[in-house]
C-alpha cells in the first residue's frame, strides 16, 4: 500500500481546533484574500503613510502604516489555498499580494518624485540591508500570524502587529529608492519584502497542516499541493542563502566598527582634554579610510597622527589611512579640565572615576594655572601638556595675552603647581602667544588706549595730538615716531611715542616738547618716549620699558575687575 493511500482517511492534528473553527478560517482567510478596490485603497493609503513615515524618520508612522495594512491576510490566503488545495482562494490570493505590491511601490515612488529635498534616514537605511536575522523574524511573525488566525482565544489584533511590521515598509522603501535612483537600495529594499513573503507563506502553510486544515488526500491533489510547496521551499532556501552572505558580511562589518572604536576611544583616552565625537570609515581599493572627529584642546600634529595609524596593524590586517577632523573644544570644571569626561553610560554616569598619574598631574597643573590666571584679565589659557625633560616632569602652559608673564608670576605660578601636586620636581615653562591690537592709528598698547570715559570733545583732542607729535617730530632728523599712544589720566593727557633712530632725545628735548603741547592744548601733558632700545627716557631719566608699564597695567586690570564686578 502507498503512502498516499495510507494518509488516505488520516489527518493531521497538531494543534487542537474545532471544525467550526476550521471552518470560519477559511472563510476569514478567503473573504480577506479578494482583490477588489477597497483592499486595493486601503493598501495604498499604508504604502503612503509608511512613505512619509520612512522620510520623517518616524518609527511611530511606520507602526501605523503597519496596522493600517492588509496585505497581511492575501499572503496567508495563499498558503492556505496551498493547504486546502483550493486554486481560486490561491489564485486570487496571490494576485491581491502581486498587485498590492505594484501598487505599494508605484504610490511611494510618486510620492519620492515630488520636490521634497529627500534624504536618507536611519529608517530607511535599516531596509536597504536585509539580512537572516530579517528571515528569522519573519518567520516567527508568520507562525504568530497564523496561529492568531486559528486560536480563537488569540486577539485578532495580533497579526496586524506581529506580521505587517516587515511588509509594507519595505515596498514603500522600494519606491522611494527607484524614484531617486538608488537601484541598489531598491533592491535590497525589495529582498527584504520577499523574503518575508516567502517566509509567512512557508510558515503558515505547516501552522495550517499541524492545524488540521488539510482535507483527506487524494493522489492527484497530494502531488499538486507537494510540488507547490517544494517550489516555495526553494526559493525560500536560495533568498536565504543570499540573506546568509549578507548576514555574514555584517558580522564581519561590526567586528571591523569595534576593533576601530576600541582603539580610537583606548588611544585619544591617553590624550589631555580629549575625545573622539563620531567617527566614519569606508574601505576602498584595499584600503581603510577612518575619518574620526575628536574635540582636543589642540590641533593634532601628523606625527600623532602616524603613531595613532601604527596602532591599528595589531586589530586590523590592511593599509590604513586616519584623517582627523580636530574641534577646538575644552571641558572645564570648578576644579579645573575635565578631561575624564566620557559618554553616558549605562548607569547614567559621564565620567571616568580611574585618571593615569600623567593625566591627574596634568590636571591639577591646569586647575592651578587657570585660578592664577584669573586674576589677570585678557591672559587666557590654551593649552597644558606635560613633557619629561632631563631636569625632570615639565609642564608646558600655552597662553594667550597681550604681555609676557614675568619671572615672578611664573615662579609663583611653578611654586603653586609643586604644592599641589606635592612634587617639587615639577617644572613649569609658559609659552606666551602675545595678542596684538592695531586700529586705524596704529598699534594699541595695552594700558594706554582702552578709550574708557572719553567724551567727544577728549576723544577730538586725541587725534590732533596725534598729528600734532608727528608734525614736531620732523624736526629732528635721527629720531622717527612709529607710534603715538595717548591717553587721559584724569584732566592730564599721557603721550607715549614709540620712537627709533640714531640719536635718542634728550631728557631736556623732552622737557621742551611737553611745555609747547601744554601750551598748545591748555592742559597738564606728560610726554615720554619709548626709544626702541626697550628703554624709555622720561624727563627723570632712563627706565625699562616693563618697570614703566608695571604701574599702568595694575592700574588697568583693576579698572577691569571692577567692570565684570558690576
Amino acid at each position: 500500500m502507498g503512502l498516499f493511500a495510507k494518509l488516505k482517511n488520516y489527518r493531521i492534528t497538531w494543534i487542537k481546533t474545532t471544525p467550526e473553527r476550521r471552518e470560519l478560517v477559511v472563510k476569514d482567510v478567503t473573504a480577506g484574500s479578494e482583490p477588489g478596490m477597497r483592499f486595493y485603497l486601503l493598501l495604498s493609503t499604508s504604502a503612503l503613510i509608511a512613505a512619509f513615515g520612512l522620510i520623517a524618520n518616524s518609527a511611530a508612522v511606520i507602526i501605523g502604516a503597519m496596522l493600517v495594512s492588509p496585505l497581511m491576510t492575501p499572503i496567508i490566503g495563499s498558503a492556505l489555498g496551498l493547504v486546502i488545495g483550493d486554486a481560486r482562494l490561491f489564485a486570487n490570493a496571490l494576485r491581491s499580494v502581486v498587485v498590492g505590491t505594484v501598487l505599494a511601490i508605484l504610490f511611494s515612488a510618486l510620492l519620492g518624485i515630488l520636490p521634497l529635498a529627500l534624504e536618507a534616514t536611519p529608517e530607511m537605511l535599516a531596509r536597504t540591508s536585509p539580512t537572516l536575522l530579517d528571515l528569522l523574524v519573519a518567520i516567527l511573525a508568520g507562525f504568530a500570524g497564523s496561529y492568531a488566525m486559528i486560536d480563537e482565544k488569540v486577539s485578532p489584533a495580533l497579526p496586524g502587529v506581529a506580521i505587517a511590521v516587515a511588509i509594507v515598509p519595505p515596498l514603500s522603501n522600494t519606491g522611494i529608492c527607484l524614484s531617486l535612483g538608488y537601484y541598489d537600495g531598491a533592491f535590497g529594499s525589495f529582498m527584504l519584502f520577499f523574503a518575508n513573503f516567502l517566509s509567512i507563506l512557508l510558515v503558515a502553510s505547516a501552522t495550517f497542516i499541524a492545524a488540521g486544515l488539510t482535507p483527506q488526500f487524494q493522489l492527484k491533489k497530494d502531488k499538486n499541493f507537494v510540488r507547490s510547496l517544494v517550489v516555495a521551499a526553494a526559493g525560500f532556501l536560495v533568498v536565504a542563502g543570499f540573506l546568509t552572505f549578507s548576514l555574514v558580511d555584517i558580522v564581519k562589518d561590526r567586528h571591523l566598527k569595534e576593533s576601530i572604536k576600541g582603539v580610537l576611544f583606548s588611544e585619544f583616552d591617553k590624550l589631555h582634554s580629549t575625545s573622539v565625537d563620531n567617527y566614519v570609515y569606508d574601505i576602498e581599493d584595499g584600503k581603510l579610510f577612518i575619518l574620526a572627529s575628536v574635540r582636543s584642546p589642540v590641533i593634532m600634529t601628523p606625527k600623532a597622527i602616524k603613531k595613532l595609524e601604527d596602532s591599528f596593524n595589531d586589530k586590523i590586517d590592511m593599509p590604513i589611512e586616519l584623517i582627523v577632523r580636530s574641534i577646538i573644544s575644552k571641558d572645564v570644571s570648578a576644579y579645573g579640565s575635565a578631561n575624564e569626561v566620557l559618554s553616558q553610560n549605562l548607569d547614567g554616569f559621564f565620567l571616568n572615576k580611574s585618571l593615569t598619574p600623567d593625566q591627574r598631574m596634568i590636571r591639577l597643573s591646569e586647575q592651578v594655572i587657570l585660578e592664577k590666571l584669573s586674576y589677570w584679565p585678557r591672559m587666557r589659557l590654551m593649552n597644558v601638556e606635560l613633557i619629561n625633560l632631563p631636569r625632570g616632569p615639565t609642564i608646558m602652559a600655552t597662553v594667550t595675552g597681550f604681555r609676557l608673564l614675568t619671572d615672578k608670576e611664573i615662579r609663583n605660578l611653578e611654586d603653586s603647581i609643586r604644592k599641589t601636586l606635592e612634587n617639587n620636581d615639577v617644572n613649569l615653562i609658559v609659552r606666551t602667544v602675545k595678542t596684538y591690537l592695531t586700529d586705524n592709528q596704529g598699534d594699541i598698547l595695552y594700558g594706554w588706549q582702552y578709550g574708557l570715559d572719553m567724551d567727544d570733545e577728549k576723544k577730538e583732542t586725541i587725534k590732533k595730538v596725534d598729528q600734532s607729535v608727528r608734525a614736531k617730530f620732523k624736526r629732528y632728523k635721527n629720531v622717527f615716531p612709529v607710534n603715538v599712544h595717548k591717553r587721559y589720566k584724569g584732566e592730564e593727557l599721557n603721550i607715549l611715542v614709540e620712537a627709533v633712530g640714531t640719536e635718542p632725545l634728550s631728557p631736556a628735548e623732552i622737557s621742551s616738547l611737553e611745555l609747547e603741547l601744554n601750551d598748545e592744548f591748555h592742559r597738564p601733558v606728560n610726554l615720554d618716549v619709548w626709544y626702541k632700545t626697550d628703554a624709555v627716557i622720561t624727563s627723570e631719566g632712563y627706565k625699562s620699558f616693563e618697570s614703566y608699564n608695571e604701574r599702568n597695567i595694575s592700574e588697568l586690570e583693576q579698572v577691569l575687575r571692577d567692570q565684570n564686578k558690576d
